[in-house]
């Protein structure tokens, strides 16, 4: 990594750590609708029409509670599209200014514009989170909710519970997680992954936009123990604005992050060198890859940070069997995936290694 690149991701790292807090923030909005809507539901419930649960009355509940749970997603949607729209522009702004203050002070001054404004009103519609759009993701989510609310009534009125034990499935209780837990665990993640999606796909289009400074890009990974094999695997993986692989990196681009649901990945962009740039000048001296930490930002590549894990920490990492693996030298970080970018098993890796 030069060090103009250094200088670039550092910026990316930082405002990487800010797209978190907003998805907190996004997250604990659609929360909260969600908590309005265990409200609702529970008054549903303790309406004193409905408490004998006759066939017609408990047709007549569910129905109206499908009808409430589609509105309360339908606003969730809503209130999450209008962040996405914000995480576009801003994006492809703060691309656009990490870019420009690198090419004042390392690389030269070069042009760095935003990408057109038609790709970033339409950006929202042509991202796909995870193989489906935003929208779809949350009718899946109210479609669950819906089914996972019904069964718990239908079950309680089989079981002869009463009113106040029926509510307490849907809402939870102390030691009871009831239907809305799920809903609320989904509702955080989709929302993480979503600004993650719209956001790498703004940068993107953005680096695309600058192809006289940018010829590629770099996925860092997050160094700690929640790391997925696979964002291991991608660590430091390099690819050019086609998505072709650059270097060693072998692996395909598929996307890029988030590469699963709660990944932490980041995108920044590989600048040319000067030579590439036609300058008459010094490189910039090479750096190792800062990735991002728990700590912080940190000189250390994947590999390096894997090998200063200790026997235990590595096995509750990899898992025991491909711990020992890689601990021997007979696998690399990306054999921990296939050709595809997917997670291989224990006795997929072993067969690699007897084949060899």
């Amino acid at each position: 990594m030069t060090g103009a690149d250094l200088l670039v991701a550092e910026s990316f790292i930082s405002h990487q750590i800010d797209l978190l807090r907003l998805g907190a923030y996004s997250s604990a909005t659609a929360i909260e609708m969600i908590d309005q809507l265990g409200r609702e539901l529970e008054r549903i419930l303790m309406d004193p029409k409905i408490t004998v649960f006759t066939r017609d009355r408990l047709t007549r509940l569910l129905r109206q509670a499908v009808q409430v749970i589609d509105e309360y997603y339908t606003d969730i949607a809503a209130e999450v599209h209008q962040t996405l729209q914000g995480v576009a522009r801003v994006e492809a702004a703060s691309s656009v200014s990490a870019l420009r203050s690198v090419a004042g002070t390392v690389l030269v001054s070069l042009e760095a514009n935003l990408p057109p404004q038609q790709f970033l009103k339409t950006l929202l519609s042509r991202t796909l989170i995870h193989g489906a759009r935003s929208a779809t993701w949350w009718k899946r989510q109210a479609r669950d909710t819906q089914i996972r609310f019904a069964n718990v009534v239908r079950a309680g009125v089989i079981k002869g519970e009463t009113t106040p034990q029926i509510v307490a499935r849907v809402l939870g209780t102390p030691i009871a997680p009831g239907v809305l837990k799920t809903s609320k665990a989904n509702a955080r993640s989709l929302v993480h992954a979503s600004i993650q999606q719209v956001a790498n796909e703004a940068r993107l289009e953005t680096f695309k936009s600058m192809g006289d400074i940018v010829k590629g890009v770099r996925q860092l990974s997050t160094l700690d123990s929640h790391t997925t094999e696979i964002c291991i695997a991608y660590a430091g993986a390099e690819w050019n604005l086609s998505g072709v692989p650059m270097g060693r990196t072998r692996l395909p681009f598929n996307g890029g992050p988030p590469r699963h649901w709660g990944c932490r990945s980041v995108l920044v962009p590989v600048t040319k060198t000067f030579r590439e740039l036609g300058i008459a000048r010094p490189e910039v001296g090479r750096l190792n890859p800062r990735y991002a930490s728990a700590d912080g930002p940190t000189d250390v590549t994947m590999r390096q940070w894997l090998d200063s894990r200790t026997v235990e920490q590595l096995n509750d990492q990899l898992g025991k069997g491909r711990a020992k693996l890689f601990r021997a030298g007979k696998i690399t970080l990306q054999d921990l995936v296939d050709g595809r970018g997917n997670p291989l098993t224990l006795a997929q890796l072993e067969r690699r290694v007897e084949a060899r």
